[in-house]
């Protein structure tokens, strides 16, 4: 007989009560009090797990009495959840989004089962549904957030810390993901990323440019060239050392049937947190190519993603010896990054009135990116040769895509039109190609 009172029993006996007690005033299920009642008396038995079978009964018996009680239907959804019965808790959930789209605890409960069970990209877009209904909660944009930063979307993600910053400045989740996850600060000189995300790799890139003298400043497209093409191979080779990276180039340029080389060396240095430089230096023993070039830019993160930068380049070519002072600033917003350089000089060319602004969109992942530019002037970062620092003046306008293949190799296409002056009143179309293949190791 003392059996009879274990807790097993005891709780069997509980059981057993409040079901006599349902069936007792089932006749009279519709009245409100009534279904108050047993709603708390389900909610209770549903946050002991020992109950929890109880309170599924409890709502089932409510549901068929009164199948519109949404708070029955949740509740039960919820436990079949905690149960880890995802799938019958899903059955329930939905039901109650579809009848009563504007019930958010049916939504929040339902969002819980996708995260819960795994469903990362159900959750996804049923949070895309949940923040246009609900654009100012930010719980929805913290769901996103999390789910994001879990697939590591990181891109993805800070767009979202954007999002949650707006509606809520001080966020602590939101600016503690922002600090630990960078978007990868971009050289605006070399295409390369800043110290702090350098590796090793090498990269071949090839550039082709088609030519053709034209009337007009204007004439950008060269279909039939008059002039022979232009040829650039580059071998690159990057190393990472504890103050920053190292590039060596190998450069080699077949113009107008005339071949020449270029040794270019370019460092990154790394002088405290949000600083750092550029230095390159370039040899050429041909007219190509400058025969002396030199230069060194400072780079200083500021507040609010923006970056601005100080420096100086030096050029000689026959006859002549350059000197170029080069600033920039540069803006992180979202998954874009904006870019203006401007390049003085007293000299008489293209090389005294030079500016280019650069968009690059950021897409999937850091390493792929689409970039916009327009620029007008030569810049003497460029792929550039000895003639062109004499032209008067250019215009130039282009785009490039880079995707990361696989985890070592990254593609990059590019297409630019320039209109060059080579002198008083005569213009000279160029319209390129650009392909990179590089290897990280």
């Amino acid at each position: 007989m003392m059996r009879n009172n274990t807790p097993g029993k005891f709780g069997s006996h509980k059981k057993v009560l409040i079901l006599l007690l349902v069936l007792l005033t089932c006749n009279n299920i519709y009245g409100g009090e009534n279904l108050d009642s047993l709603f708390v008396e389900a909610r209770n038995a549903a946050m002991d797990t020992s109950s929890r079978d109880l309170a599924i009964e409890l709502c089932q018996h409510a549901l068929t009495q009164v199948p519109d009680y949404h708070d029955f239907r949740i509740l039960l959804g919820r436990c079949y959840a905690w149960n880890s019965d995802y799938v019958q808790a899903e059955v329930e959930l939905v039901q109650v989004v579809e009848a009563a789209d504007g019930y958010q605890d049916a939504r929040n409960a339902l969002l819980d089962v996708y995260l819960w069970s795994n469903q990362d990209e159900k959750a996804l877009d049923f949070l895309l549904v949940s923040i246009e209904k609900y654009p100012d909660d930010i719980h929805y944009r913290v769901k996103q957030l999390q789910l994001l930063a879990k697939q590591g979307k990181k891109v993805e993600a800070l767009d979202i810390v954007e999002h949650i910053l707006a509606i809520q400045p001080n966020h602590e989740g939101a600016l503690a993901y922002k600090e630990s996850v960078r978007k990868p600060k971009v050289d605006i000189l070399t295409e390369d990323v800043t110290p702090q995300e350098a590796g090793r790799s090498t990269t071949v890139r090839y550039v082709y440019n088609r030519l053709a003298e034209t009337k007009t400043e204007m004439q950008f497209l060269v279909i039939e060239s008059s002039l022979d093409p232009w040829h650039w191979v580059s071998l690159e080779h990057k190393e990472t050392f504890g103050f920053g990276p190292i590039i060596f180039k190998l450069n080699y340029a077949d113009r107008f049937q005339n071949a020449a080389t270029q040794v270019e060396v370019e460092s990154y240095p790394t002088l405290r947190k949000g600083t750092y430089l550029y230095t390159g230096f370039g040899f050429s023993k041909s007219d190509l190519f400058p025969s002396f070039r030199f230069g060194l830019e400072a780079f200083q993160a500021l507040p609010s993603d923006y970056e601005v930068s100080l420096g100086f380049r030096y050029l000689e070519v026959p006859e002549k010896k350059i000197p170029i002072y080069v600033g920039s600033l540069g803006k992180y917003w979202q998954s874009y990054w904006f870019n203006a350089t401007t390049y003085v000089s007293s000299t008489n060319s293209s090389l005294s009135k030079s500016w280019i602004f650069k968009m690059r969109k950021y897409l999937s992942k850091p390493a792929n990116h689409l970039e916009l530019y327009v620029g007008s002037g030569v810049s003497p970062d460029a792929n550039l040769g000895g003639e062109e620092i004499n032209y008067l003046g250019s215009r130039s306008f282009g785009s490039s895509y880079k995707q990361e293949l696989n985890s070592k190799y990254d593609f990059t296409v590019g297409i630019h039109f320039s209109n060059l002056e080579t002198r008083v009143g005569a213009y000279r179309g160029d319209t390129g190609v650009q392909l990179a293949l590089s290897r990280r190791y």
